[in-house]
């Protein structure tokens, strides 16, 4: 899920309103938008009429592209991307629907609706594909067919046909302007969901087939303990390219190559190591490795399960299985209108530079109507992915790095390719995928439950709610400077991260262990109105602010990651050097010792607060402190930086001036303490 939540407006008022449903978009010139103001919730087809009168003007250049390579790379990024948790996913719904929804479904499924998508929605950047919520919303809602004692597909068909009904109905009324309404507090409090149900899930399918309270009575077990260790390597390598983008080698194009296909570079160099002689030991294809279940490899073009690809829809079900499907399908319903308009929007940030009109309400009625097929020939259905459609638009741009004049390197988008192709070629590109079943029945499950982990780990690295759980754990001092920590007691925020997990493991309980599992969507729409109505009772809203950072930008959010990272780096980095490390004579390093005496830098990330400014006259002091004595080496950045905390750009110039005589002051008494090594 997004980091700070749809509900966080954006700071500059061109950026808020390029991104809101309701609001003008970034190019006025269609006109379709005349005024800023919000549109009630209730309004028959005003929110559609806008947007087909918005897009319109621009569908047929929307067929038109300027650089064929960009949108090439993209639509093969866009393919492997989705690709492979397709996969995982397609694994999750073989295990939770006994086969009857697996791996020839997931592709075929996110190939028609992705076509579709592609062809006639209004905004084609935002990819269309299975998540993991849907697959386990499959899986939880399974049992229903057997309390109304109705056959499988035809209770699934209604369910999609409910669904795509309320999908279409609340697209005409303009009820998805209710995603406005959903706040970091719900969304940080679905991705945690998310991240422990995968690694839950992952967890499981890895150890549990070792049936360790057996004894012997297993007789592959070599074999599962081969998979096990195939999936834990396969994580180990996806987590290790996850980062590649940081290392020191190679150069930066290959760095970004590695992090960006690390899924698939993992799953192919386990896949080969699999086939290893020793490792996979079937004997005349008996007690081997489980690999991906394929029915037939190649693929005949038929249903996993034993059934015709159309649905008889009246075949097997009564009057009472047709209305309770209603149950499952208002669960996507609910789903859908968080987790597909939060992937739009976050498809057309700001950020992407993006010069056509949004189209919300017109998107959302044809993420409707792809229910149709997936009724009709019993295919799983999808809305807009996340991170994958974000993804896909970010691939599409044009980008330089620009050095402001306080001399931070930002990534500016100066162009971006919007329009149809890549998002269709990428759907086209899964029935490629169908034919090839062959090579994809190589890849071990193994392999895909490790991948499934590294998706649980992935979703709480950043999560918010995990943050401030390791900060219970770290001393009040080496706390990273947010706002959070800085600003609101740390009771508060105990108490406020505990009820967000105890939220979070609350709807993991009844998601897993329930027989009424499939309400967890309704549990998480709950959510909003509980930070709306109720915590506003136990917290005072200064607090919240910083608790639930709805007014936060994109900056500010990046600028706390960073700081976290840094505070977890130089954590790491002080174990390696001072606790592991055994005393040597080559450890005396002057420069190094002067740059410990410098206080650690402090940040602050307040609206308004420019950190760099204001700093040209004391970097030309640090500069000449540098050329008289070679040994500090690189102490004039991190004596720069750690003082730059105390220039406020909003103090007077008197008090800056005396703020920077105190620090000279203080830095020539550190050059001249003839004890500085006792420090």
């Amino acid at each position: 899920m997004c980091k700070h939540g749809p509900g966080s407006p954006q700071s500059q008022k061109d950026e808020e309103s390029s991104s809101r449903p309701n609001s003008p978009t970034a190019d006025d010139s269609s006109g379709s938008y005349n005024s800023g103001e919000d549109e009630k919730l209730i309004s028959f087809m005003t929110g559609i009429k806008s947007d087909l009168a918005a897009r319109k003007p621009y569908y047929v250049d929307d067929w038109k592209v300027q650089n064929y390579f960009t949108v090439i790379n993209a639509t093969v990024y866009a393919f492997v991307i989705q690709l492979i948790p397709a996969l995982i996913f397609a694994e999750l719904m073989d295990r939770n629907t006994e086969g009857n929804l697996a791996t020839a479904e997931v592709l075929m499924s996110s190939g028609i609706m992705g076509i579709i998508y592609a062809i006639f929605a209004g905004q084609p950047l935002t990819i269309m594909g299975i998540t993991g919520p849907v697959a386990v919303l499959l899986g939880t809602s399974y049992g229903l067919t057997e309390q109304f004692d109705a056959e499988y597909f035809p209770f699934f068909f209604w369910t999609c046909l409910w669904a795509g009904l309320m999908h279409c109905i609340s697209a005409v009324v303009g009820l998805v302007s209710l995603v406005w309404s959903v706040t970091p507090f719900t969304t940080q409090i679905f991705e945690f969901f998310i991240a422990i149900t995968f690694l839950y899930a992952s967890l499981r399918d890895l150890i549990e087939p070792l049936a360790l309270g057996d004894g012997d009575a297993r007789a592959d077990r070599g074999a599962q303990y081969a998979t096990m260790l195939l999936g834990l390597l396969t994580f180990g390598i996806s987590w290790s390219l996850h980062f590649a983008e940081t290392w020191a080698f190679f150069t930066r194009h290959i760095r970004t190559f590695l992090t960006s296909y690390n899924t698939a570079i993992a799953v192919v160099a386990v896949t080969a190591i699999s086939f290893i002689p020793g490792i996979d030991q079937a004997n005349n294809g008996a007690g081997g490795l489980d690999r991906v279940n394929i029915r037939f490899a190649p693929w005949d073009w038929q249903p996993t399960a034993d059934r015709p690809w159309v649905v008889n829809p009246v075949y097997g079900i009564g009057a009472d299985g047709i209305f309770a499907a209603m149950i499952p399908g208002f669960m996507f319903f609910l789903l859908f209108i968080i987790d597909h308009n939060v992937s739009s929007i976050l498809t057309q940030s700001p950020k992407y530079n993006l010069k056509k009109p949004a189209a919300y309400h017109w998107d959302f009625f044809i993420v409707g109507l792809t229910f149709l097929p997936c009724a009709i020939l019993g295919l799983p259905p999808g809305n807009g992915l996340i991170p994958q459609a974000p993804l896909h638009a970010r691939a599409l741009c044009t980008r330089k790095f620009e050095t402001d004049r306080h001399g931070v390197t930002r990534e500016v988008v100066t162009h971006c390719e919007e329009q149809r192709w890549s998002g269709l070629g990428q759907s086209l590109l899964m029935f490629v995928a169908l034919s090839a079943f062959t090579v994809l029945s190589w890849i071990p499950r193994g392999c895909l439950f490790g991948l499934l982990l590294y998706l649980g780990m992935g979703a709480l690295h950043g999560n918010e709610i995990w943050e401030r759980i390791t900060f219970c754990f770290i001393l009040p001092k080496k706390r990273p400077a947010v706002p959070v920590v800085r600003k609101v007691k740390w009771r508060t925020v105990q108490l406020f991260t505990f009820v967000q997990v105890v939220c979070a493991g609350t709807i993991f309980a009844i998601a897993q262990f329930a027989s009424f599992g499939y309400i967890y969507p309704a549990l998480l729409a709950i959510l909003v109105p509980l930070r709306s109505f109720v915590l506003t009772r136990f917290f005072n809203a200064e607090d919240l602010k910083h608790l639930d950072p709805t007014d936060e930008t994109e900056e500010e959010y990046h600028e706390e990651q960073r700081l976290i990272r840094e505070t977890e780096h130089n954590a790491a980095a002080e174990v390696d050097v001072v606790a592991l490390e055994q005393p040597h004579f080559q450890e005396f390093h002057p420069g190094d010792l002067k740059k410990r005496m410098v206080h650690k830098r402090r940040h602050t990330i307040e609206k308004g607060h420019n950190i760099v400014a204001d700093s040209m006259h004391l970097d030309k002091y640090l500069d000449e402190k540098t050329q008289e004595d070679p040994m500090v080496g690189r102490l004039a950045a991190v004596a720069s930086s750690g003082s730059l905390h105390a220039l406020n750009p909003s103090s007077g110039a008197n008090d800056n001036e005396e703020k920077r005589e105190s620090f000279k002051n203080g830095l020539n008494e550190s050059f001249n303490n003839e004890n500085m090594y006792d420090a």
